[in-house]
């Protein structure tokens, strides 16, 4: 079974569709691979705060998205592990350049880089984040 990484800008696709017409292709053939369980899925914990608390979701989104991760095939990933790293990596970019890599992307890279996931494949619709999970070989959907 492979194992996918799901960014926040699915959750903001999939439970804000008007907004996010151009990535609901993408949405469909994720949930399609979800609901066959060809996937263990891996939820990095703060990419539930980043949607949780942007403005593209509603209070029945959250509740939605609460009753879905409840479903056994999800695997919530807690940024403990990843954190202190990704904070560093993080302040020092900012210290060098600007960059467009968020705090969650940071940590998710950190989940990428653990030989313990087995990460295979990745959702996100950030570019910088593709870029790097391409750069470590994963498939991006």
């Amino acid at each position: 079974m492979k194992t996918i990484i799901l960014d926040t800008g699915y959750w903001i696709a999939l439970f804000s569709p008007e907004k996010e017409k151009e990535k609901q292709k993408t949405v469909e053939e994720v949930t399609r691979l979800i609901d066959e369980n060809n996937y263990s899925i891996l939820i990095p914990f703060p990419t539930l705060y980043e949607f949780m608390n942007s403005k593209l979701s509603r209070k029945r989104d959250k509740i939605n998205l609460i009753n879905e991760l409840s479903k056994s095939k999800y695997k919530k990933i807690y940024d403990d592990d990843y954190r202190d790293k990704a904070l560093k990596k993080f302040s020092d970019q900012f210290s060098y350049s600007i960059s467009d890599i968020s705090l969650v992307d940071e940590v998710i890279k950190e989940m990428i880089e653990d030989e313990k996931l087995r990460t295979d494949s990745i959702v996100t619709f950030d570019e910088a984040l593709r870029n790097y999970a391409l750069s470590m070989s994963l498939e991006v959907i």
